[in-house]
């Protein structure tokens, strides 16, 4: 097996996907491919997915790391990663931290057969690891019956990826395995029979095999399933296999028994001669998912159902949860099925982190089962509306609230499901909706106190995006104030998120942080990236950088550090520190994150960063292509994200060189800017960029708007260098002030921000030079280009050197202003190196995480952009890359 032959000798990660249909040998193959690697020294770890199971989250992923003799992990490893399967990126960082580890001692092989059944977590798993242990020899053997999988058929980049389809027996082939079998030719009827399967191995060798023990061939010829059928019918009690068919994976004999009591070990063993099913070790099983599959396809509704139904009483009784019962209340379920339904709203409330898609489909068959006369029916419809807010199903919350609304009996069940509605309601961008739902509710005679609390905190969270801050500020104030009077923590949470998001996109980011840290203090992990956020807007980076350290280094082994919010947050903080590189790491990080979990919001904060860091590198294409997913409305909603859309279009334009085309984009934003409800005016930097696209198109009316916009930024943050520099060059700059500019090149010194003060530093060369005082502008020039040539902010080198050569100044040093080099140890950042030089002297990604003080995402991201600079498929290429093109210091 290649795959297998590059692991053991080169340290190469591989992918091979075995296709074909059921019963066609792909388990045959697997298991050879898996007797291969053992042979050849290979850890190994197998696994089996089964449709009945498919809810159960990570279930084929953990199941292979603990199988056989020698598992992949130890015991406590295994137990701490049980734990994470609520927290579906921690649990993934893990895993391919302990395979890291592993593959460090011997090449790994994991095998996952019947993958088209694989639950979402381990979809997701399935995905995401096979990209990040690029670097190690881990194979991963995919078998599946569908070759368009979406898991196999977008295979990783990173690792080489295999396919082997299987297809159907030809004739000459059956007929050579006949007479095999027979010891003679087949006959007429047996031939017609085996013409028709379709030359599928398995069934012709049942078929074969019931002729060799004695079957007739001289009746019509039976298909498949009439043979499975009379073995059946052979056995005096067909109950075991009929529940086998049932549970889908291999059972104990006394656990048979306490589903059905009438169950016993001679009917088990009955079975087994019939060939319907095989003992392995003490455990039961079909000899084949055809079998089992057949035998199911044949059970009656009421059997199924009532089978179904013990199934999922007996595994609560016996201590599993909801989740593991999921799959048999669904199939157990008719109308009006109230414990079939209280189980699936249990376990979609416990899928909620792990498998968001699956705990969505689960509430809504939940509410979908009940009938609005029984009892269940409006607290079923009330927690299938908070669940789907909660995965982000926000417009079937509101058509589930609606149903409920429409039935529902007293105030205060209206009041709780209209505050999750507009929740959702709030994630969708529709806030007007949301306060006219909420002024219903609260006409409503007789709610209790903390019910009208909540209601008046949700509708001033809704305020915040219908209404200019200062008409939005008392709803809030208020709603606040008597949310901490009465000790709801609901309200106070709504409150407060209210007033984080008014001092936020008022441009008052000490009050903001003020209110996200106490939300996050009362709330969960999630709020961390806003304080970190509002750190970063008051040039607090110190502070900011020692929360990120915290989250990469909790006690929980950086769980927070997964979170999208927490990657989102250290994106900015390398992108407005200057460290684009860093950046651009990690806005593909957090894309990819994204994508996996479909979080759209983040996904666009990520496209924005990367066309960002494409127009300062003054690559306008790039940065176009960057825009593309946003244009078409598939990242988020567009109350969300056209503002950003807009931003970055008038950027992209006037860096195009088409200032009037930006000047159309922007001016609509630029003079409702108080007005608006989200942050972007509040953030330094975009005005700079207003300004000169005034000046460019002559329109002095919108330059100095975005004067005065700097100039209240800095107001409104005082003692914060960052929004008192940027307001005076901008007045520097439009008054052609050389004081003011110069005032604010010292001011920008104690920004931590390096292009705010390459900014500086060019306007102000650029006006000296304008004033005749040659030197001292080239000298600001010159400091200018030396912190963008740093920066990597290719476009504005590339001005700032036109500026002085048109001065009549050279630099020797401009010989090196070249794009760096898409391949070879030059094309690798400073980052890259860093990793690059970890990697080979043997770290594992987690340790050269913590000693960059990065999260293993990040690390990974830079190991791929690695290996395609260097043209290397393995850490031992890339050791070898290392020593070989490093410069000698």
């Amino acid at each position: 097996m290649p795959a297998l032959r590059r692991a053991a000798r080169h340290g190469q990660s591989g992918v091979v996907v075995v296709t074909g249909d059921a019963g066609i040998g792909k388990t045959a193959v697997v298991d050879a491919i898996g007797a291969q690697a053992v042979g050849m020294g290979f850890r190994t770890g197998t696994a089996k997915a089964d449709e009945i199971g498919r809810i159960s989250p990570g279930a084929p992923v953990l199941l292979a790391l603990r199988s056989g003799a020698r598992p992949l992990l130890d015991a406590p490893a295994l137990a701490e990663l049980d734990e994470l399967t609520d927290h579906p990126l921690p649990l993934i960082d893990r895993v391919g931290a302990r395979l890291e580890q592993v593959a460090a001692t011997a090449p790994v092989l994991i095998v996952i057969d019947d993958v088209q059944w694989a639950d979402q977590l381990s979809r997701l798993a399935l995905r995401v690891l096979p990209e990040r242990l690029a670097a190690d020899p881990v194979v991963w053997l995919f078998a599946t019956r569908d070759a368009a999988d979406e898991l196999t058929a977008a295979a990783p980049t990173a690792a080489r990826v295999e396919t082997i389809h299987l297809g159907p027996l030809a004739p000459a082939d059956v007929a050579a395995i006949a007479r095999d079998r027979l010891g003679q030719p087949p006959g007429p009827a047996t031939q017609r029979m085996l013409d028709g399967v379709g030359g599928n191995p398995f069934l012709v060798t049942q078929i074969l095999d019931g002729l060799a023990h004695g079957d007739r061939d001289d009746v019509p010829p039976p298909a498949f399933v009439r043979a499975v059928d009379a073995a059946l019918d052979s056995l005096p009690d067909k109950t075991v296999v009929l529940l086998a068919a049932v549970l889908g994976r291999p059972f104990a004999i006394d656990e048979a028994q306490r589903v059905v009591p009438s169950v016993s070990s001679g009917d088990v063993h009955r079975a087994v001669v019939a060939g319907l099913l095989t003992r392995d070790g003490h455990l039961v099983r079909f000899r084949h998912d055809l079998v089992r599959e057949t035998v199911y396809a044949g059970l009656s509704t009421s059997v199924r159902r009532d089978l179904h139904r013990r199934c999922a009483r007996h595994l609560l009784a016996s201590g599993h949860d909801a989740l593991a019962a999921a799959p048999h209340a669904r199939a157990a379920a008719t109308p009006g099925d109230e414990e079939s339904a209280a189980i699936l709203c249990e376990a979609a409330h416990q899928a909620v982190a792990a498998l968001p898609a699956t705990a969505g489909e689960l509430v809504t068959e939940a509410f979908d089962l009940v009938r609005p006369a029984q009892e269940s029916w409006e607290s079923t419809g009330e927690r299938c509306v908070e669940i789907l807010a909660r995965v982000r199903r926000c417009s079937d919350a509101v058509r589930v609230a609606d149903a409920v609304l429409a039935r529902a009996g007293d105030g205060e069940t209206f009041a709780r499901v209209q505050v999750l509605a507009t929740q959702a309601l709030w994630q969708i961008g529709r806030p007007a909706e949301s306060v006219a739902r909420i002024d219903d509710a609260l006409a409503a005679p007789g709610l209790s106190v903390p019910l009208r609390t909540r209601l008046a905190a949700a509708r001033a969270l809704a305020l915040t995006r219908m209404l200019p801050a200062w008409q939005a500020r008392q709803s809030a104030e208020d709603a606040l104030r008597d949310a901490r009077q009465v000790g709801d923590q609901d309200a106070i949470m709504l409150a407060l998120q209210a007033m984080g998001e008014l001092g936020r996109n008022t441009g008052h980011h000490a009050e903001s942080l003020a209110y996200f840290r106490e939300l996050r203090s009362v709330g969960d992990a999630s709020y961390q990236g806003e304080e970190i956020i509002e750190l970063q807007l008051l040039d607090r980076y110190t502070d900011a950088g020692a929360l990120l350290e915290a989250a990469h280094r909790d006690d929980r082994g950086g769980v927070e550090a997964t979170l999208p919010p927490v990657i989102a947050a250290q994106m900015w903080q390398d992108y407005t520190l200057g460290r684009l590189d860093d950046a651009e790491s990690g806005a593909r990080t957090l894309l990819t994150i994204g994508r996996e979990l479909g979080d759209h919001m983040h996904e666009l904060d990520a496209e924005m960063v990367l066309a960002g860091l494409a127009l300062l590198r003054g690559e306008v294409a790039e940065a176009n292509a960057h825009l593309a997913p946003a244009r078409s409305g598939g990242l988020a909603e567009e109350s969300v994200r056209l503002p950003g859309v807009r931003l970055m279009e008038g950027w992209l334009a006037a860096s195009d060189g088409r200032p009037d085309d930006a000047r159309k984009i922007l001016r609509p934003m630029l003079f409702t800017a108080r007005e608006s409800r989200a942050d972007w005016p509040w953030r330094p930097g975009w005005m700079r960029i207003f300004a000169r696209v005034g000046r460019a198109t002559g329109d002095q009316r919108f330059t100095h708007e975005a004067v005065a916009i700097a100039a209240e930024g800095a107001a409104r943050n005082p003692g914060v260098a960052s929004f008192k520099g940027a307001a005076l060059e901008l007045r520097g700059l439009v008054d052609k002030d050389l004081d003011k500019l110069a005032e604010a090149t010292v001011v920008l010194d104690r920004s931590p921000r390096p292009m705010l003060r390459a900014n500086a530093a060019e306007d102000h060369g650029r006006l000296l030079l304008t004033f005749g005082a040659r030197d001292q502008g080239i000298a600001e020039l010159d400091r200018a280009w030396t912190i963008y040539h740093g920066l990597g902010a290719r476009a504005a080198v590339v001005e700032v050197q036109r500026l002085m050569r048109r001065a009549g100044a050279r630099r020797a040093k401009w010989d090196t202003d070249g794009a760096r080099p898409r391949q070879g140890w030059a094309a690798l950042t400073d980052a890259e190196v860093k990793v690059a030089e970890l990697i080979s002297a043997g770290h594992t990604n987690k340790e050269a995480a913590r000693l960059l003080n990065l999260s293993p995402n990040t690390v990974s991201t830079h190991l791929r952009s690695i290996f395609a600079k260097l043209d290397v498929q393995s850490r031992v290429q890339l050791t070898n890359a290392v020593h070989a093109m490093k410069p000698v210091a």
